[in-house]
Order: structure tokens, then C-alpha cells, then sequence
């Protein structure tokens, strides 16, 4: 079971990632370098710490430190392209990473997309399509609101990690959660 500390750790990349951007001039592309790479140094870091630990791998933040692994691929193979189109999409980009994780985790990982050992008061592969349906509704918010801090932004997020916590909460409740 991941301690406070640890699932704070695992949310460091995004933080880093997203204090950078805030304070940084973002006009030039060799700027968005230096934030990609510092996410994706912490990602990989907390991830080696959680692999080792055997901790389950919280799916959200997994497709956030995905992305900051393909915006530093990018930059670093010359591709422009990719940063562009992560610059038009904005929050899109990110979201659509997570949307690619949770299809991948709900398939694959025999613990879903939410991450849980046994079923609680839903079944895995409730938990997993309930929350690539939440996953799927934020990420049309923030497609729909481009450009929009608050609609386009910060709501999808918000309400993609409070649905994660209310069915971990549904689920901690009457099953066994690893790695919360």
C-alpha cells in the first residue's frame, strides 16, 4: 500500500511541469526543453521507486508522465511537429495520453484502469469503463473549451481526478486497493 508521501511523489512530475511553464517565458521552443526533461527525469524516477516497491502505478498521473516522455522525445528527435500539435491541443494532448493509458491499462492490467486488486462495489471492469468514460468526457471538455483556462483546463482535470478518487473510495470500501 503506497504511504501519503509516495503518492505524493508520484504527482511531483506534474507539479514541476506545471510550476515551470507558469513562472518560464514559453515563446521559444528550446524553453519547453527544460520543463519536458524535468518532468520526465521525476516520472521516471517515482516510477523505478514504485516498480521496485511493487506499488500499483496511479493510471492518470502514468499517462501524464507518458506525455512528458513524448513532449522530451520530441524535442529531443527534432520534432517539431509533435510540439506544435501539443501546443494547439494544450490540455487535449495530455488528456488524450491518459484516454490512451486507461484503454490500455483496462485491456491489459488485470488490476484496470483504476488500479484495484479485488472488485469492490464495482467489478474491474466497471471501475476501468466507468472511469475511460470520465476520462472520455474530460477530454471533450477540454477539446470543446480550447483555449479556455478554466472550462478547457482546469475543469476537465478536476472532475477526471475527482471521479478516480470517488470510485477508489467506492472500491476501498469493500475491496482491497494496491497501491493507494
Amino acid at each position: 500500500m503506497k504511504t501519503w508521501l509516495e503518492s505524493a511523489a508520484e504527482s511531483l512530475p506534474l507539479v514541476i511541469f506545471l510550476a515551470y511553464i507558469q513562472v518560464a517565458d514559453m515563446a521559444v521552443r528550446a524553453d519547453w526543453l527544460v520543463p519536458y526533461g524535468l518532468a520526465s527525469a521525476m516520472g521516471l524516477a517515482t516510477s523505478l521507486y514504485l516498480y521496485r516497491r511493487k506499488l500499483i502505478f496511479n493510471r492518470l498521473l502514468l499517462g501524464i508522465n507518458l506525455y512528458f516522455f513524448s513532449g522530451l522525445l520530441g524535442l529531443a528527435s527534432n520534432w517539431d511537429w509533435l510540439n506544435q500539435l501539443y501546443g494547439q491541443l494544450g490540455a487535449v494532448a495530455m488528456l488524450g495520453w491518459i484516454l490512451l493509458t486507461g484503454i490500455a491499462s483496462g485491456l491489459a492490467s488485470p488490476h484496470g484502469f483504476l488500479g484495484t486488486l479485488t472488485p469492490g462495489y464495482l467489478s474491474l471492469p466497471q471501475n476501468s469503463l466507468l472511469l475511460l468514460v470520465a476520462t472520455g468526457l474530460a477530454t471533450v471538455t477540454a477539446a470543446c473549451f480550447m483555449g479556455n483556462k478554466w472550462l478547457g483546463e482546469w475543469l476537465p482535470f478536476i472532475f477526471l481526478f475527482s471521479c478516480r478518487n470517488l470510485l477508489w473510495q467506492l472500491n476501498n470500501r469493500t475491496g482491497k486497493v494496491l497501491g493507494d
